[in-house]
């Protein structure tokens, strides 16, 4: 086959549709070079900035005995907005624009109408993607809610004036409203009620107990460790007080773990308000409170913030958690000032939109029942191909020993 066999015999060519012969046809194309020349150097640096478009300067002409009629018809086509299919008798076709049009005739040359038109080639349309960081968004708008609960706190707590008796119930009244943050982190109480005049402080010290509350339950442990006795995270003596005393887990069980001790402090109840000393027991006890849900609440957000999700129903389980932290503090009794519940409104906001965007691609979860005790590291490659994802499987399902999963056993595993 020769290339007079694979053009048109009749070098026809159409531009949306309107046919026409063609005379004679030149393309330009190559690509953008930008030429860097510098002072006292011989040798100029040439910086490739791309393709060329290409344009085709196409020849043409249409005619006959209603070469008039072919004439208008093409006309319009060329003068249409948009992009549109040009067939080119040599080249096939291609998507492009004509971006300058010439035509002429004459009675010595009646019936026929010549054009000379530079086609420009289309190409797309193409922006930058764009996506919102949407965990960036929560860490964000937290920061922001931990700025408005230290002022909030900082405003209501006041121990000015409170001498005695008064002062020794405001400490017993901080006291139970910290006992489930003390339950799980040894020391908080004491530390709080040593900071009691310094409310900044205070906040410091309790937000730092949730945090390290999520971080012990999210922390990888040394196997030989745990089993031989040794890990931090089984020992409760004195000397380590401050620590975590919890195994490690999911994310989904950290965010249970915040809203529970989050919400331990609603039990504990105002004194009466009927004497100067118990208005401001009272107002201290409510500032507690809201400084214990709070905290809770934040850490929850952030925790939601930094895990890389497995599945959807961890995203959504852990969602739910914080999103009944965070609704509980939009919907207290006593009223909270208008910065602080804007900072709740705009938090719960971004976590929402944050779950909803990373979770949709998510893999969902299933069970899955071994007939005989084997390794975590062989269940793993068994069912993924990659025995490397061991790990996940032992904490999802709290396995005592990840050398023996028991036969039997039904086991919570991702569906990919």
């Amino acid at each position: 086959m020769t290339w007079r066999d694979r053009i048109d015999p009749e070098l026809a060519g159409s531009y949306r549709g309107v046919r026409f012969h063609v005379e004679r046809s030149d393309t330009t194309g190559g690509r953008r070079w930008l030429i860097h020349e510098y002072p006292r150097r011989d040798r100029p640096y040439a910086e490739d900035m791309g393709r060329k478009a290409k344009e085709w300067r196409l020849q043409l002409f249409v005619a006959g005995d209603d070469y008039d009629k072919q004439r208008d018809a093409l006309i319009a086509a060329l003068d249409a907005p948009g992009v549109a299919t040009l067939v080119h008798p040599y080249l096939g076709s291609v998507a492009a624009v004509a971006s300058d049009v010439r035509w002429s005739e004459s009675t010595r040359d009646g019936g026929v109408c010549t054009f000379q038109v530079t086609f420009a080639e289309a190409g797309q349309e193409a922006y930058p993607a764009t996506t919102v960081d949407t965990q960036r968004e929560v860490r964000q708008a937290a920061d922001a809610f931990e700025e408005q609960l230290t002022q909030d706190f900082a405003d209501q707590w006041s121990v000015e004036g409170l001498l005695g008796w008064s002062l020794v119930a405001v400490e017993r009244d901080l006291a139970a409203v910290m006992q489930g943050i003390e339950d799980v982190v040894g020391g908080i109480a004491d530390e709080v009620a040593a900071q009691i005049r310094a409310p900044i402080n205070m906040v410091g010290i309790v937000l730092g107990g949730f945090n390290r509350l999520r971080n012990a339950v999210l922390r990888p442990i040394n196997a030989l460790d745990l089993y031989s006795g040794n890990s931090v995270l089984g020992r409760s003596d004195d000397e380590d007080s401050g620590r975590v005393l919890l195994t490690p887990g999911t994310p989904v069980r950290a965010a249970r773990l915040l809203l529970e001790t989050g919400i331990s402090s609603d039990s504990v109840t105002p004194p009466t308000a009927d004497t100067p000393e118990r208005i401001q027991r009272a107002q201290n006890t409510i500032a507690a409170r809201r400084l214990n849900s709070r905290a809770a609440t934040l850490a929850a957000a952030r925790l939601v913030a930094d895990t890389d999700w497995m599945s959807r129903q961890d995203a959504e389980a852990a969602g739910a958690s914080t999103m009944e932290l965070i609704d509980r503090q939009m919907t207290t009794d006593e009223a909270i000032t208008d910065a602080v519940y804007a900072a709740l409104v705009d938090l719960r906001a971004k976590v929402s939109d944050d779950l909803r965007t990373r979770a949709v691609a998510l893999p969902g979860m299933t069970t899955y029942t071994p007939q005989r005790t084997l390794p975590a590291l062989v269940v793993a490659h068994r069912l993924y191909g990659d025995a490397t994802r061991a790990d996940e499987i032992v904490a999802r399902n709290d396995v005592p020993h990840p050398g023996a999963l028991r036969g039997g056993i039904e086991l919570e595993v991702l569906s990919e």
